[in-house]
């Protein structure tokens, strides 16, 4: 055999003989079903608010105030609930059975609504169903196998919804514009302009909303997409102002860069970042002594801290607290003290400290199930839990009932990252290439290569 025609053959072996693995091996309505899925709980968490900014004057909205609402609020707020609640029984009835997923992963997820229902129930109090709707939710996820990748569908319509609200905003400002009390908030806006709210009815939620988004627009694989997403958000978090959004964005930026800059070790230095943001979720709270810190949030710690006393820093005061005694919080504080403003806060004075240990479990679970993803959709998934732990700082960044205006944006990207099967995820050749499939088939090609090699060298 000539050289040339040994070259030749070479050449063939390196494409005819490279195993085409799929990357996802899910079949068409396999994914179709995990999209829908998907679209269905975001639907859940922007019908109402959507609906409310249409049919209602936003104008004389007050903060704090309950607005009456409008019949088709009303209903846009029962589909949100209703739909994803059949969808979750359906899978159960009809799935559940036939899934092969490895179970531990959600049973530590759905630990923390476990110890909500059992604390509320020994208290006797009502157990709602809002209250149990998440671990459906959950249940739901694991059962129909969503991949991490499908999350990009929510970087995408977030992009979309930030630049209607930022259009509409321009060119129908009596439509758009929060009240006036947010409108004039000179001294925190960033770009000079009134704050962006878009459909939510504060801009802190706008920003929170689309700073979760963020982090998923990673996932698109063609650089174009993934930064012209991320730049329209971008924009969307800058003139809501909202500091919290800022400063997860800022993390977010973080990771970004440590991207460019590792690879060998970027899986540990995540880690090491998300723990220690989970540490001062709970730190900064607990080290605040001037009342006037964080806008005012050092005071909202202080107070909500102090109901805590023996026991209780063990198993809270109960989950409906804040809601029970908004009237003494708004009194005593101001109409922003419906929630804890933090994380760790929230969770203790509603679940004492096991609630907020559990929740650091499952943050930090989650980033151990992160680690043996394929790199693209690791970045994406370590950015997300660090830009959720930074905004757990300042804000209730968890939300425990669904639906709620923020649970799909914050919590659904926690469950399908939390509930990935190691069947897809725990191959060792995950640590190089894009994705597990090409790792795979790079392995298999390598070997096919050689083994030809070697019959070309004795031919």
């Amino acid at each position: 055999m000539t050289s040339s025609a040994a070259a030749g053959a070479r050449a063939r072996a390196r494409t005819s003989d490279l195993p085409r693995l799929a990357t996802d091996v899910r079949s068409r309505g396999a994914r179709a079903v995990s999209f829908g899925v998907l679209l269905v709980f975001w639907l859940a968490c922007v019908a109402g608010p959507v609906a409310e900014t249409l049919t209602t004057s936003r104008r004389v909205a007050v903060e704090g105030a309950k607005t009456p609402l409008a019949q088709a609020v009303v209903d846009a707020l029962n589909v949100a609930f209703y739909v994803p609640a059949v969808i979750a029984v359906l899978v159960l009835v009809f799935r559940v059975v036939f899934v092969r997923n490895d179970v531990a992963p959600l049973l530590i997820l759905i630990v923390p609504w476990l110890w909500i229902v059992l604390d509320e129930f020994a208290r006797g109090g009502r157990i709602s169903a809002p209250m149990i709707l998440p671990i459906g939710v959950a249940v739901t996820f694991w059962a129909i196998q969503t991949r991490v990748d499908d999350l990009k569908l929510y970087a995408l319509l977030a992009a979309l919804l930030t630049g209607v609200s930022m259009a509409l905003t321009a060119t129908a400002p009596a439509l758009m514009y929060m009240p006036e009390s947010f409108d004039v908030a000179a001294d925190k806006s960033v770009t000079g302009l009134p704050l962006l709210a878009g459909f939510f009815s504060h801009p802190n939620t706008n920003g929170l909303f689309l700073v979760l988004a963020l982090p998923l627009a990673h996932l698109f694989a063609r650089w174009y997409l993934r930064w012209a997403i991320a730049g329209v958000i971008l924009c969307g978090i800058v003139w809501s102002s909202s500091r919290t959004a800022l400063f997860a964005a800022a993390v977010w930026l973080v990771v970004m860069l440590l991207n460019l800059l590792l690879r060998a070790s970027l899986r540990r230095v995540l880690v090491v970042l998300l723990v220690g943001l989970v540490v001062a979720v709970a730190a900064v709270p607990l080290t605040t002594t001037d009342p006037e810190a964080y806008t005012e949030r050092g005071a909202i710690w202080q107070f909500s801290l102090a109901q805590l006393d023996g026991m209780q820093w063990l198993f809270g005061v109960g989950h409906r607290w804040y809601v029970d005694h908004y009237d003494l919080l708004s009194s005593a504080l101001s109409t922003a003290a419906s929630h804890g403003h933090n994380v760790f806060v929230h969770s203790a004075v509603t679940g004492g400290l096991i609630l907020a240990l559990l929740i650091a479990v499952v943050m930090l679970n989650a980033a151990r199930i992160a680690a043996w993803l394929p790199h693209r959709q690791h970045v994406a998934a370590a950015a997300f839990l660090c830009v959720l732990a930074a905004a757990s700082i300042t804000e209730t960044a968890w939300r425990t009932e669904a639906p709620d205006t923020l649970f799909a944006s914050m919590m659904v990207p926690l469950f399908v990252i939390a509930t990935q099967s190691r069947v897809v995820t725990s191959d060792p050749a995950r640590m190089s290439g894009e994705t597990t499939g090409e790792a795979l088939a790079r392995r298999d090609g390598a070997r096919a290569r050689s083994r030809r090699e070697r019959e070309l060298r004795k031919a």
